[in-house]
């Protein structure tokens, strides 16, 4: 396991704060890896579900990500505006 940083935008950031810092395994799944950020906040289950990672800066589509502790991690919910 390894500490790596997620940064969190939108609602997510508004409830959570601008990053979290969660352990995860090198190799983890998107799911782990939005299971892991729901622990902090059960409420969030349909936000986290709609969810797109990036690493990187990049969005993944990979369901398996291949992290380091240098891994700029992000999750970035749905945005709307007008």
């Amino acid at each position: 396991m390894m500490k790596v940083t997620v940064k969190l935008f939108a609602f997510l950031g508004e409830r959570l704060g601008p990053a979290v810092e969660i352990d995860v395994p090198k190799s983890v799944t998107q799911a782990a890896l939005k299971d892991a950020v729901l622990e902090l906040d059960p409420a969030l289950e349909a936000t986290l579900a709609n969810s797109r990672v990036a690493v990187d800066q990049e969005f993944v589509n990979e369901d398996v990500l291949q992290l380091s502790e240098a891994s700029e991690v992000a999750l970035i919910p749905p945005v709307s505006g007008g």
